[in-house]
């Protein structure tokens, strides 16, 4: 309604008076709706009408900036991530007349990346960032690595010099660019003419949303920005979209539900494309109808916990070789990830068994293990395939009912240990992890967005903080990619993607100084996030690498690169720095006022950064006070 009333005026179909009338009624605020009559009387003369569910947007006399914000409202995209400069002037200087598409400055590209992968995951749209030149590429790098690991939707934009003093030397020349992310996007490529920017355009939005999803990199050169060309046409999102999602065969269906009924005792993987792309519903359905086990995907895959913790055969991450009463002779790979069937030599779920995979992240199926049948295919459309063909099957009841009680031992099997340390170091000093991890469950709300990125700490964060996305209770985001820095930004793009949800960033102190600028634009938006700092005054994850070698740093003692602690860091201090409250805590028994302080802060709208110093863990933890 408002995008046929905003047409409706544009092209003089509509009088500012009926506008106004048509957008109140779709909720639009007075000032907004004189700001959009503003902007389209501003366009008027310059922009064809769109035939409401079809045409094309023919723009005259437009410059590139104009022709890229025509082209990010006709694909529905509402923010750009940015932190721009001189190249992506004429971009930036067209936004001033499109108040609907909000920009989002962040201090440093790293976090900007970060936010727009946040922001992709849980919108499932294609995010929109803009950076500047071979030296916001270059700083971005690192961010999109963990987009193009995770698949995340993005378009990321980048300034070049002008076409005219290419291969001159000018300032941060922009030859050979393109191959700095080519390696991690889809596509990496330019617009080097006024002729073919809409039509890149379109490609880059295209594709980075096409199964399966990705980042683009998509250089423009100043002048194209700036530049004016007499005419060019854009075709809408609704005549441009990507196929929907695969489908599984028939013959695909039947096979795999064939194999899951003759098992003695299957074993269902909930892997990285569920919570991202649905299916968490579909697969519990089938392990409530077999009676079946559900494993999380393995520690090192980084996936998100999204199945609910809180069923009766949830297992959780696999961490180890799952050993069941019955074997498992049949595993289903639900949602293709970097699942690895052995480590070190030791394979976590048995080879001999008939191993079922389905997804559609080619690069991960079938990788580095065997699989019987591989279903390339929406996970979600073949899970509830297999489970409406296993509901017209007539399947043994007394079998479904023994794993039933062999599945529900085997969990209390998995968590008596882990609920046993919890216990026993609850009072321990400094705060256990676990501790932390189980006050930060009982402290938070059932239905927030919890993102993770607490490298060493991730372990106690997943045994001790209950998911249950499908059934509307907490949502989990983690990055595969590697790259630090990612956490704090990912909350702040998850909190413009959800406004409503609380949002917390769990990360270590490494993570956070890798991405703390995103704060200051939480401050500059308004958007509360809380971040709880895993303070372990160290790289721990560096330690225990060195400690394995059993050389030189785990006989002295002396693990180079490891500790934070001299100077001390005071993370509290420098979130004040971007206006941002928060306190540090130290003692257990001031656990759970500090947190509940924090949860009081975001449920108020205040962003709070909790720092929480906590016991290392693992080889090498008595080496606390050495470094180089």
């Amino acid at each position: 309604m408002l995008r046929e009333a905003t047409f409706g005026l544009v092209n003089g179909d509509l009088s500012r008076r009926q506008f106004l009338v048509l957008t109140k009624a779709a909720g639009v605020s007075a000032a907004a709706a004189s700001q959009l009559v503003g902007a389209a009387s501003a366009q008027n003369a310059d922009v064809d009408a769109l035939p409401p569910g079809g045409g094309f947007i023919t723009l005259k006399n437009a410059t590139g900036g104009k022709i890229t914000c025509e082209t990010l409202r006709a694909w529905g995209v509402t923010h750009v991530f940015g932190n721009t400069g001189a190249y992506e002037a004429g971009f930036v200087d067209a936004l001033v007349d499109y108040p609907d598409i909000q920009y989002v400055l962040g201090l440093h590209e790293g976090p900007v990346v970060a936010m727009a992968d946040g922001y992709a995951r849980v919108t499932g749209k294609t995010a929109f960032v803009n950076v500047h030149s071979i030296t916001g590429a270059a700083n971005a790098l690192g961010l999109i690595v963990n987009a193009h690991a995770d698949n995340s939707p993005m378009v990321i934009s980048v300034g070049f010099s002008a076409s005219s003093g290419e291969n001159l030397g000018v300032f941060t020349e922009t030859a050979k660019v393109e191959s700095i992310a080519e390696l991690y996007t889809k596509l990496s490529f330019r617009a080097s003419n006024p002729d073919n920017l809409a039509t890149s355009l379109r490609r880059s939005l295209r594709l980075a949303s096409a199964t399966p999803p990705g980042p683009v990199f998509l250089g423009v050169n100043a002048d194209v920005w700036s530049g004016k060309i007499a005419k060019t046409r854009i075709i809408p999102a609704a005549r441009s979209a990507p196929a929907g999602p695969l489908h599984p065969g028939s013959d695909d269906i039947e096979r795999a539900a064939a194999m899951l009924a003759r098992a003695r005792n299957p074993l269902l993987v909930a892997g990285a494309e569920l919570p991202r792309w649905g299916g968490l519903k579909e697969l519990a359905a089938i392990a409530d109808r077999l009676g079946a086990v559900v494993s999380g995907d393995t520690s090192s895959s980084r996936s998100a916990m999204g199945f609910a913790s809180s069923h009766p055969r949830y297992l959780g991450a696999m961490r180890a070789r799952i050993r069941p009463q019955t074997a498992f002779d049949v595993v289903v790979l639900a949602g293709a990830s970097r699942l690895s069937l052995a480590r070190r030599g030791h394979p976590l779920i048995p080879e001999q068994a008939q191993i079922i995979e389905i997804g559609v992240r080619e690069e991960h199926l079938t990788r580095g293990y065997p699989v019987d049948h591989l279903i390339y295919a929406d996970a979600r459309l073949t899970l509830a395939g297999i489970d409406q063909r296993l509901s017209a099957m007539t399947l043994d009841d007394a079998v479904i009912e023994r794993r039933r009680r062999e599945g529900e031992a085997l969990k209390v099997k998995v968590r008596t240990p882990i609920i046993s340390t919890l216990k026993k170091v609850w009072d321990d000093a400094p705060i256990a992890p676990e501790r932390l991890a189980a006050e930060i469950d009982r402290a938070i709300e059932p239905a927030a967005i919890v993102v993770t990125e607490g490298v060493s700490s991730d372990r106690y964060i997943w045994e001790h903080v209950q998911f249950d996305q499908e059934n509307g209770g907490r949502r989990h985001l983690i990055s595969s990619g590697g790259s630090l820095g990612w956490g704090v930004g990912a909350a702040l793009g998850a909190k413009f993607a959800a406004p409503d949800k609380s949002v917390y960033a769990l990360v270590g102190d490494g993570s956070f100084q890798f991405g703390l600028q995103a704060l200051w634009t939480a401050q500059r938006h308004n958007k509360a996030i809380v971040v709880i700092i895993f303070n372990n005054l160290a790289y721990q994850a560096n330690r225990w690498a060195i400690a394995g070698l059993q050389g030189r740093g785990a006989k002295t003692g002396r693990y180079i690169g490891i500790n934070l602690d001299d100077p001390a860091i005071d993370h509290v201090a420098m979130a004040s720095g971007y206006g941002v409250e928060g306190e540090r805590v130290s003692e257990p028994g001031n656990l759970a006022a500090a947190l509940a302080r924090a949860v009081r802060a975001g449920s108020e709208g205040r962003s709070f950064v909790l720092d929480v110093v906590i016991a290392k863990r693992g080889p090498g933890a008595d080496a606390v006070a050495w470094h180089e």
